[in-house]
């Protein structure tokens, strides 16, 4: 019995390694895993902020610059979102190098902020998200970038 129970505990040790993962930045609580969605992850700041990260499969293993591109062009082509800046995520650690774009967009009067990390690694595109009405983003944009620079692709 007690040789089984180690058996289960090292099995759920290794699967909880696998999935991707980040960091939320302070003052974000993690929503249930019920409520996720398409996401890996995802948080709530009190003033309306999300921050979230989903995995998706690169079964061609396209590049980054495919996979920017192919995001920028749904955003602002078929979106309606501007880009406002785009800027390189360093490696480090077992992250790998990304791609940071920043975009905003008017709806219903009101100005949102949109940002996405991506990176590639292996057979895995890993997308972090965070998002929200830009008055609020735009206090948070420190503690949002090194979030979503924060990917870890767990066991990809």
């Amino acid at each position: 019995m007690r040789h089984s129970l180690t058996a289960i505990f090292v099995v759920l040790l290794a699967l909880s390694g696998c999935s991707p993962s980040m960091q939320f930045p302070p003052g974000f609580v993690e929503v249930e895993k019920y409520d996720l969605g398409p996401y890996d992850q995802r948080a709530v700041s009190a003033d309306g902020v999300v921050v979230a990260l989903r995995s998706e499969t690169n079964p061609k293993n396209a590049s980054l610059d495919f996979w920017v591109t192919a995001i920028r062009d749904e955003l602002v082509n078929r979106r309606g979102y501007f880009l406002t800046k785009e800027e390189p995520l360093a490696q480090s650690g077992d992250t790998a190098p990304g791609r940071l774009m920043t975009f905003t967009a008017q709806r219903s009067g009101v100005e949102f902020t949109y940002m996405a990390a991506v990176h590639v690694q292996g057979g895995k595109v890993l997308i972090a998200e965070a998002g929200g009405k830009s008055e609020t983003v735009v206090h948070r944009m420190d503690d949002l970038r090194k979030a979503l620079s924060s990917v870890r692709a767990g066991g990809v």
